[in-house]
């Protein structure tokens, strides 16, 4: 996911830079052309050389309070999810300036460019039929894969929505399955399918990852209706549209700090709609 703009030259670009240049020499490798910030300058990515051939280094740093929960290993657990087109992990680095830990990752390089440049579409995409077929047949896989990830207890999913939306919801218990949990339009790449950022990915409402594009897909009505009739039978049950709440208020949320300009007007109404007792299924 790409940052919000910042000056090139603030200081904590200044120390990712410092801390990628750090990492390639542990992973030996040399980073080669520009560097891409991420959310909120969380992370610094680059292409690498090494022997090998071209790979993507990704470094990140966190307080040393909060370093290693599901996170900060996301994509290394991730290796343990077969059949999903994904960046795999090659190695992994890891070393500590208190009051920070950080970590650099070497990953298989993707020369697929993202479908958008932010996580909701701004301008149509063309994507073949193959491509959608292979998007819901890779979230199917990912969906039978066990992991200790993510929720355990279905009815805290119910108890989060409940929350932060102020109102009681009426739905059976959940069905939980394994989710990458921030599906947006700039995690998934063409014209070949790569699934990006495996940080936060485990076990949620059935039908969250499909939620999250649908509702980045909003401010282009046919993608957002293609979204929808490939993953239908997730949305349109309970489950679904606990999913579809869930993945609003995640949005909402983050529009109170300043993201999603355009698109937090278009998901306040879908969640307002869904929350009618008529759309309650």
């Amino acid at each position: 996911m790409t940052s919000r703009t910042r000056s090139a030259d603030s200081g904590q670009r200044r120390f990712l830079r410092r801390i990628l240049l750090e990492a390639a020499e542990r992973l030996g490798v040399t980073p080669v052309g520009p560097v891409v910030f991420g959310w909120r300058d969380r992370t610094i990515g680059s292409a690498a050389h090494a022997k090998g051939g071209r790979f993507w280094l990704r470094t990140t740093a966190e307080h040393d309070d909060w370093a290693g929960g599901e996170a900060w290993f996301g994509n290394r657990d991730a290796a343990a999810i077969i059949g999903v087109p994904k960046p795999a992990l090659i190695d992994r680095v890891e070393w500590a300036e208190p009051p920070v830990v950080i970590y650099g990752e070497l990953l298989t390089y993707v020369p697929d460019q993202p479908c958008s440049l932010t996580p909701e579409l701004a301008a149509p995409v063309a994507l073949p039929a193959a491509w959608w077929s292979e998007l819901r047949g890779a979230l199917d896989v990912l969906a039978a894969t066990p992991t200790m990830r993510g929720d355990h207890d279905p009815r805290d999913a119910v108890r989060r929505v409940e929350e932060f939306y102020g109102q009681s919801i009426d739905t059976p218990t959940p069905v939980l399955r394994t989710e990458h949990t921030d599906l947006h339009w700039a995690n998934l790449t063409q014209p070949q399918l790569h699934i990006l950022d495996w940080e936060y990915w485990g076990t949620a409402p059935a039908g969250y990852g499909a939620a999250v594009l649908y509702l980045h897909s909003l401010p282009i009505p046919d993608l957002a209706a293609r979204v929808h009739e490939t993953f239908a039978d997730l949305l349109d049950t309970p489950t679904g549209r606990l999913a579809q709440l869930s993945a609003a208020a995640h949005i909402l949320d983050r529009a109170t700090g300043g993201d999603y300009p355009t698109l937090s007007g278009p998901v306040r109404a879908y969640a307002a709609d869904l929350l009618q007792p008529a759309k309650r299924r």
